[in-house]
């Protein structure tokens, strides 16, 4: 199964892969659904669109996931 991040391309216009950094938009500030994220939860969300922007967006299997998070997979 492929797990791709939601609206990838209209956010991230970097030409290369594994860019230095990835754009975070100030509207996030806004975004409701952000807010109702707990800590933990949004520091992973970005952690993994670090990760998704090595490949145009999608995320590795969950067992890389878990290893470069440093997490289980759980």
């Amino acid at each position: 199964m492929s797990i791709r991040v939601k609206n990838w391309s209209q956010f991230q216009h970097f030409k290369d892969r594994k860019p230095i950094w990835i754009k975070l938009y100030r509207e996030l500030l806004d975004d409701i659904q952000w807010h109702e994220l707990d800590a933990k939860s949004s520091k992973v969300l970005v952690m993994l669109w670090l990760l998704a922007s090595e490949n145009h967006g999608n995320l590795p299997d969950i067992k890389i996931i878990s290893f470069r998070l440093r997490m289980s997979e759980s």
